[in-house]
């Protein structure tokens, strides 16, 4: 009797907000000060507890290449680790607004504050904003157009 009234409240547990982003993302945008295009290809998987694990690579000419781990944050919100060839990274996000969930990290020790923005648009598209300090204020650096494959 036990285990089949853990397996019901298993059931009745609402999926990770994260698991929107499960699966491998086809993406192309442009820079925005510059206009340049830009490819880049993601993926998202479960990984421990509610957590998830993404791998991010631009396709050539890029070099940006990141591994990411997403996590409920004791307390409340998310927390993310960034590795990227730009070093690691820490950003907080309250999850989801709406259709918008915002990572950010914030000024501090001489680093530029930053915002990835990602915003569902279906359940099989996003787009992907990064935001970077420049000039004074928040400026957005990039965008990408994905499409779940």
């Amino acid at each position: 009797m036990l285990g089949a009234m853990f397996l019901l409240a298993m059931q009745d547990t609402p999926p990770s907000p994260l698991r929107y982003f499960d699966g491998s993302w086809s993406c192309e945008g442009h820079f925005i000060p510059s206009n340049r295009p830009l490819a880049s290809d993601m993926t998202f998987r479960p990984s421990v507890g509610e957590a998830s694990a993404k791998d991010h690579q631009d396709r050539a000419p890029g070099r940006y290449r990141a591994q990411e781990v997403w996590a409920p944050a004791p307390g409340g919100g998310y927390r993310a680790t960034i590795v990227s060839n730009a070093g690691m990274r820490w950003f907080t996000s309250p999850g989801w607004a709406g259709d918008r969930w915002t990572w950010s990290r914030h000024l501090g020790a001489g680093e530029p504050e930053e915002r990835f923005v990602y915003v569902r648009t279906s359940d099989d598209r996003m787009d992907v904003e990064w935001w970077v300090w420049r000039n004074e204020a928040l400026e957005l650096g990039d965008i990408l157009h994905c499409d779940k494959a």
